[in-house]
C-alpha cells in the first residue's frame, strides 16, 4: 500500500514522528482542527473557568437549547435531551501531567421558556500552579461533540480567574468577559473584598499583524491607559463602559494583578456596520480603494459592497466572496479574540486568509496549524506561541522566525482574493 501512496505515507510518517518529538510537550497528540470548525459540530458551548478556593475552580459551561436534540427514545418517553461533559486537567508546572478528571451526564427535560442550560462543575486546582483543561461536551441523542481547550491560571497573587463576574439581573456568572452597554454586571472575589478597584481604560485600535513572512511586527502596549478611575463596586456606574475598548480591574496603581472586561461592539462576535466590515479589509492591501463616504466622514455599505462586486464582476458571485471573509472573520472574533478583537490577532489573520487548517496540533504553550489538503509534500505551518499577559488568557503569537513561508505564499493568497476566488491552500 506505501508503494502505491509513497508520499502520503512519508505524510504520516513525518506526523507521527512530529507527534512524538513533542509528546513531552503536547497535552493531547492528535488532529484537532475540528476546534474553530463550527460545522464540525452541532453543540457550542459558552464556558468559562473561576476560581472559587485555593484549592479549586468552577467551570461554568452554557449550552443553548436550540443546539440540543430533545427526542422521546428513552424509557420515560418525555421529550429528553442527553449530554455527556467530560473534562481532563493538565499541570502546567509538572510536564503537563494529568492530574484531574472527571465524566459527567445529565438528562436535560425539554422547556420551551429555557433558552440554555448551565452546568457548573468543580475541578481541583492548587493556587500556584498553571494548567491546561480539556472539555470535552457531546450531545448524545445526536452523537455529536465540541472539544475545548482552557488555560487556568494561579501562579499570580491575584489571577484573571479569582475575580468572579455575574449578571446582577439573574446572578448567572458570565460565560465570557465580553460586556455590552446594557448589562448590568457584578464583580466579586473568591475570598478576599473589595470595595472598589481601579480601572485602566484602553481603547480600541484598528493595527493589524503585519504578513507572516515579515519580521518586525506591532508590539502591543497596554502600559499607558487612555482612562483611569476608581470603581466602586456597589454602585458601579455602567455608562463608564459604553465606550469600545478594553477595561483592565485592579486593586493596584497599574494594570497588573486583576482581570480584563472587553467592549468590543453591540454585535460582537458578528460585524455589521460599514465601519466594521470596513476594517478587516486591510488583510487585502487595499484601503483606498474603498472610498466612498458619506456626510458623516463613515464608510458606507454601498462602499463595501462595491468593493466585492469590482473584485468579482458579477453580484452572485461577489455575495459568496462577502459572505465567506465576513464569515471568517465572524469566527475569528469567536475564537480568538483576546487583548483584542480576535480577526486582529495572529491567528485571526492566517484564519481569515487562509482558512481552516488541515492539521492542528496543540500544547500547553503551542498551536500548529498545517495546510496540506492533498497530504503531499510539507505543504505550509505556522505556529503561535501563547503569550503570557495580564489581560488575557487566550493570546497566540506567530513564531515568524521558526516557519518554512514564503512571502510568495500570502501574495498568491491575497491575490487570489483580490481577483475575486475564495482562497483555499492547494499544494
Amino acid at each position: 500500500m506505501c508503494n502505491n501512496h509513497k508520499y502520503l505515507c512519508l505524510l504520516i510518517i513525518s506526523l507521527f514522528a512530529w507527534s512524538c518529538k513533542v509528546s513531552d510537550k503536547t497535552t493531547i497528540p492528535r488532529n484537532l482542527e475540528g476546534i474553530y470548525n463550527p460545522a464540525s459540530t452541532s453543540v457550542h458551548p459558552e464556558t468559562e473557568v473561576y476560581n472559587t478556593s485555593d484549592t479549586s475552580s468552577l467551570i461554568i459551561e452554557k449550552i443553548y437549547s436550540k443546539e440540543l436534540l430533545f427526542n422521546q427514545a428513552n424509557k420515560e418517553n418525555k421529550l429528553l435531551a442527553n449530554v455527556l461533559i467530560k473534562f481532563s486537567l493538565y499541570d502546567l508546572n509538572d510536564k503537563q501531567r494529568l492530574v484531574d478528571s472527571l465524566t459527567t451526564t445529565y438528562k436535560l427535560s425539554k422547556n420551551p421558556d429555557k433558552s440554555f442550560y448551565t452546568f457548573k462543575i468543580p475541578v481541583n486546582t492548587l493556587k500556584g500552579n498553571d494548567y491546561i483543561l480539556e472539555i470535552i461536551t457531546l450531545d448524545q441523542n445526536r452523537n455529536s461533540s465540541q472539544f475545548s481547550f482552557f488555560r487556568i491560571s494561579r501562579s499570580n497573587e491575584l489571577n484573571n480567574q479569582d475575580f468572579i463576574v455575574f449578571n446582577k439581573n439573574d446572578d448567572e456568572f458570565l460565560t465570557n468577559h465580553n460586556i455590552k452597554s446594557n448589562l448590568q454586571f457584578g464583580i466579586k472575589h473568591y475570598k478576599k473584598a473589595f470595595d472598589s478597584l481601579n480601572v485602566f481604560y484602553f481603547r480600541n485600535t484598528d493595527t493589524v499583524p503585519e504578513p507572516p513572512h515579515i519580521r518586525d511586527t506591532i508590539t502591543e502596549n497596554f502600559l499607558n491607559p487612555d482612562t483611569i478611575w476608581v470603581c466602586i463596586l456597589d454602585s458601579i456606574l455602567y455608562e463608564n463602559f459604553n465606550n469600545e475598548g478594553v477595561y483592565y480591574f485592579s486593586p493596584n496603581k497599574k494594570p497588573v494583578n486583576g482581570f480584563a472586561l472587553y467592549n468590543f461592539g453591540s454585535g460582537f462576535p458578528a460585524i455589521r456596520t460599514p465601519d466594521e466590515l470596513f476594517k478587516p479589509l486591510k488583510y487585502l492591501g487595499n484601503n483606498l480603494e474603498v472610498a466612498d463616504e458619506d456626510s458623516t466622514g463613515k464608510m458606507t455599505k454601498l462602499a463595501v459592497d462595491n468593493f466585492w462586486l469590482e473584485k468579482a464582476n458579477n453580484v452572485n458571485k461577489s455575495r459568496e466572496l462577502l459572505k465567506e471573509y465576513y464569515t471568517r472573520v465572524m469566527f475569528a472574533n469567536l475564537y480568538f479574540s483576546s487583548i483584542k478583537e480576535g480577526w486582529q490577532t495572529d491567528r485571526g489573520m492566517i484564519y481569515i486568509i487562509f482558512g481552516l487548517p488541515d492539521y492542528l496540533y496543540k500544547s500547553g504553550e503551542e498551536e500548529k496549524w498545517i495546510y496540506n489538503p492533498a497530504s503531499i509534500g510539507p505543504g505550509i505551518s505556522f505556529s503561535f506561541l501563547y503569550y503570557k499577559n495580564p489581560f488575557s488568557l487566550n493570546h497566540y503569537v506567530l513564531q515568524r522566525g521558526k516557519i518554512k513561508f514564503s512571502g510568495w505564499d500570502w501574495d498568491q493568497a491575497i491575490k487570489m482574493w483580490n481577483k475575486g476566488e475564495i482562497f483555499y491552500y492547494q499544494n
